[in-house]
């Protein structure tokens, strides 16, 4: 699951919604016969007309256009190819070399070159301020049309797997345009579609005949529909929308016992958890005790229920145990945080902290505490009411919960004001090690007041910062001595508490398979069908068949 990065603009009658979505029969082949994919990318009431892949927050379909020089399948978080057929690090890390797949056009029929390439990645080194993937390299060569070498002042063995969330775009479009602020209304990119409507509740994308990553068997138009979570369900059970990519509390009972010959929902694990991320620097979370102590009072198995999602428990360290067992170090393996009420009271007095009236108090002082919640999540609101209650039960703290919509959320977290949010924690990356770990490492710190893309809690240690050095100036073919360097930091992060692991981060996939057949499943994917990530999206859409 993924925090949606567009944001929801307009109040939409739910009339004017289904009225956006209805069915497809429009093909005159029969009831269920459509060559329309009709999916939801994220919550949202409204979209906003544009698509600047350089905007803040992107609109969706974003990803249908434009494409990375590769893939990553989360389950096997090995790079794959995808506008490059391959790649190579030299000079001890210090320059990583791509070889461009042959043939690729862009939708406006010119060939995609080394130059879009390097134009591309040079944008968050010529505006810093558009450097929202953490651009590492400093420089970007084209000694040919089909090469593209990336330079690093040190070894960037570690940047690889952020290739998968940098798109190419072309130049001969973008070179001279405000990157900021033009809303590029008639995108031009190399994936597979081109628009082909646009309405506030639906964007509607035809796929190319020109593709050059092959054909699709049944699929000719998607539907990109506006709906918030609740909006979602209704959809899908109504056979008004074929595939979304949201958690769904109780989805057994609620959506696949209703009809199992259709309704598919599949839960993908991922490395890393989500739960609750403390700031380090404000307040009374900046103790370790205080920390420890708001863990300690958890019951993850009780939260989890209440949340209905299908989430497994995870480690201490943040890591979910299956995904990442090769990592963990032997006395974290397999472990899972339990409920230590005592443990929990210990550690606040062990700080020298008491509680008073609901509230921590210390020195005299009384310091409230509250949590951030994202609110498009119903299960994380969901996951908010049950801390707050166990907080109060265990420590006798009244916790303010605050339910925010998206948009204040968002304001918020970059600039670290909250004590305590809801949040992806650690948030899987890359599907790396080191992109998970890295999540929390002092490059990314930040006064509080000034925007960061990442660490938004201000966690800086420099034991765990010395490891993430060191793991980044390995191959990341030499498994071995990753662990051995992950370890160390694995335990600091159990250790420290930066955040609280609730349950396992995953792809939620909803599918409803009235219209078409040939989806993966978690058994058999060698991709996740996910609505957001393009490469898994076209792969998913591109081994559709119809139904009937």
């Amino acid at each position: 699951m993924k925090r949606s990065t567009a944001a929801a603009t307009a109040a939409l009658a739910t009339i004017g919604l289904l009225t956006g979505c209805s069915t497809a029969k429009s093909d005159g082949s029969g009831d269920k016969a459509t060559s329309t994919v009709r999916l939801a990318t994220h919550p949202t009431q409204a979209f906003q007309k544009g698509w600047n892949p350089f905007a803040a927050y992107p609109n969706a379909g974003v990803s249908f256009f434009y494409e990375p020089l590769l893939r990553i399948d989360a389950q096997n978080p090995e790079p794959q190819p995808w506008l490059a057929d391959s790649w190579k690090f030299g000079d001890g890390g210090k320059t990583l070399t791509f070889r461009l797949h042959p043939g690729v056009k862009w939708s406006d029929g010119k060939p995609l070159t080394a130059k879009d390439v390097k134009f591309s990645l040079e944008v968050p080194i010529k505006h810093t301020e558009l450097n929202l993937a953490g651009a590492l390299y400093t420089k970007v060569d084209a000694p040919d049309e089909k090469t593209v070498v990336v330079h690093y002042p040190k070894g960037g063995y570690a940047d690889l797997g952020a290739f998968k969330n940098r798109n190419i775009y072309p130049e001969h479009i973008w070179a001279g345009r405000n990157l900021k602020t033009d809303q590029n209304l008639k995108p031009v990119g190399s994936g597979p579609v081109t628009l082909d409507s646009f309405s506030p509740q639906q964007i509607t994308l035809k796929i190319r005949e020109d593709y050059w990553n092959g054909s699709f068997r049944a699929v000719k138009k998607v539907a990109v529909v506006a709906a918030q979570e609740s909006s979602m369900r209704s959809l899908l059970l109504k056979d008004q929308l074929d595939w979304s990519t949201m958690s769904w509390q109780g989805a057994e009972k609620n959506f696949v016992a209703r009809d199992p010959g259709h309704h598919k929902y599949q839960v993908y694990p991922l490395l890393g958890s989500e739960g609750v991320l403390f700031n380090t620097k404000k307040g009374p979370t900046t103790d370790v005790h205080v920390r420890q102590a708001l863990t300690k009072a958890v019951d993850v198995t009780k939260v989890l229920k209440v949340m209905g999602t299908q989430q497994p428990a995870v480690n201490p360290s943040g890591l979910n145990n299956e995904v990442g067992a090769t990592w963990l170090p032997a006395d974290l393996a397999g472990k899972t945080l339990k409920q230590d009420a005592a443990g929990a009271r210990a550690e606040l007095a062990a700080g020298g902290w008491s509680v008073r009236g609901g509230k921590l108090s210390k020195d005299g002082k009384s310091y409230p505490l509250s949590l951030n919640v994202f609110q498009p999540y119903a299960n994380w609101v969901d996951m908010g009411a049950a801390l707050k209650d166990q907080w109060k039960s265990v420590l006798g703290l009244d916790v303010t919960v605050n339910n925010m919509p998206e948009a204040t959320f968002t304001q918020k977290e970059p600039v670290g004001d909250f004590s305590m949010e809801t949040a992806f924690a650690p948030p899987s990356g890359d599907g790396s090690i080191f992109g998970t770990l890295n999540a929390f490492s002092s490059d990314y710190y930040a006064p509080l007041g000034k925007a960061t893309t990442s660490n938004f809690g201000r966690f800086n240690n420099p034991d765990y910062n010395a490891q993430l050095e060191k793991m980044a100036a390995v191959d990341p073919a030499d498994t071995a001595r990753l662990k051995e360097l992950a370890g160390p930091a694995l335990t600091i992060l159990a250790q420290q508490a930066p955040f609280i692991p609730i349950g396992g981060s995953a792809s939620f996939v909803d599918i409803n398979s009235s219209h078409f057949t040939g989806w993966p499943t978690p058994e058999t994917a060698k991709y996740t069908p996910s609505t957001t990530v393009g490469p898994d999206t076209t792969l998913t859409l591109q081994q559709l068949r119809p139904a009937s």
